[in-house]
């Protein structure tokens, strides 16, 4: 786990990487980081004084962990913050067969049981809502503290809070203090929490912009910005000269692809790394679902250029097996960083999600340095 400030302080960067070699062995190593990350987190949640709201997707802490994040929550619960929490709520129909359904629907994330447990376990501290949608994700991963307050922050990223996702997985955790970012954020969270239910209405706007510290931020949430979020990011591929880096559990749009690829045609040095099982899977569904070969073609070609991580294959039957996926929802195209929780797939678009692109040569060499060592930790044990 590396911390990083920038922006004056006001932006804070964490970069986390599997800890440990064999993710069934006990490794002390592993249980410092995921204490550490949860006393981040914790810190976080202290300095919080009225507001407290939480959208997360997969919430499962347990050990030390569960007991760090605990204390802070009925911490501040005491204190008379007002603390909100949204999950998602989808019913997970079981089995590991490839979905008879479109390109569209498939790709879904995946998660083991006991969200919802964990969960509700601070009802009586919080007010609590499953958010569902019909075969897509409430898959925010965001804390806003003290949204309408004179000193609010956004605590987001691409990890999911679990002790997987913070010992075994690859993934990046941002905390930027910016009264006009986390308004963003809050009204994103009200709309989630007030219909439980994720709205699919397309908005035709333009991400919302801010500046912290200098650094240009730009933020849009799926489903109703997805067509924003996809002319952001194959806008700032296509802009690309001289750096381009991807860092993607899938990777599976045919816009971001179709662009990674004329990258490459215009000499663009693409590099990178992403998750294999999880890519067979999809190259599985494009099959099943009789996807053309021309994208299953592109795929490849992208693929020649990216380092392959051979996690270990979710298993529906086995959900407790450890889960080491290199996570990351990650493009640093020159200077450009994108971030959060939205997967380069179709079925992001359908999902709940937060998108976050920041434009600073700094950060985006940070982002590039953590890049490139996970390329090289895990370039030995590609396949040729």
């Amino acid at each position: 786990m590396d911390t990083f400030s920038a922006g004056e302080g006001e932006i804070e960067l964490t970069f986390l990487q599997q800890a440990g070699a064999d993710p069934f062995t006990a490794d002390a190593g592993r249980a410092a980081q995921i204490a550490a990350v949860a006393d981040r987190i914790a810190h976080f949640i202290s300095e919080t004084r009225k507001t407290l709201d939480i959208a997360v997707y997969d919430m499962r802490l347990h050990d030390e962990a569960a007991a760090i994040i605990t204390a802070a929550l009925r911490g501040r619960a005491r204190q008379g913050v007002a603390i909100r929490i949204v999950y998602d709520a989808t019913i997970d129909s079981g089995g590991n067969d490839v979905p008879a359904v479109p390109p569209a629907h498939v790709e879904a994330d995946k998660k083991a049981p006991g969200t919802q447990s964990f969960v509700h376990s601070f009802a009586d501290i919080a007010e609590i809502k499953g958010v569902r949608g019909f075969r897509v994700l409430m898959h925010s991963k965001y804390i806003v503290r003290d949204g309408a307050s004179p000193e609010p922050a956004v605590f987001t990223g691409s990890s999911n809070y679990t002790n997987d996702s913070w010992g075994l997985q690859e993934n990046n955790l941002l905390c930027v203090r910016s009264g006009l970012l986390s308004s963003f954020y809050s009204k994103n969270f009200a709309s989630l929490i007030s219909s439980g239910t994720i709205i699919e209405t397309i908005e035709d706007r333009a991400a919302d912009t801010v500046r912290v510290a200098g650094v240009p931020m730009s933020v849009a949430f799926a489903p109703g910005q997805s067509p924003t979020i996809i002319k952001e990011i194959v806008g700032a591929i296509t802009a690309a000269r001289t750096r381009l880096y991807i860092a993607s559990v899938v990777l599976s749009s045919g816009p971001i692809l179709a662009a990674l690829s004329e990258a490459i045609d215009r000499g663009v040095p693409l590099a990178g790394l992403y998750d294999g099982p999880q890519m067979d899977q999809v190259e599985r569904q494009w099959k099943a679902a009789h996807v053309g070969a021309d994208k299953v073609n592109t795929w490849e070609k992208v693929a020649r250029h990216l380092v392959r991580k051979n996690s270990i294959p979710y298993d529906r039957n086995r959900p407790h097996d450890p889960h080491n996926f290199m996570h990351n929802k990650l493009i640093i195209a020159d200077d450009v960083v994108v971030t959060g929780s939205f997967n380069f797939s179709n079925h992001a678009m359908g999902n709940a999600e937060n998108v976050l692109l920041m434009q600073d040569e700094g950060i985006a060499s940070k982002y590039e340095d953590y890049v490139r060592q996970l390329m090289t930790r895990y370039k030995a044990r590609t396949p040729t």
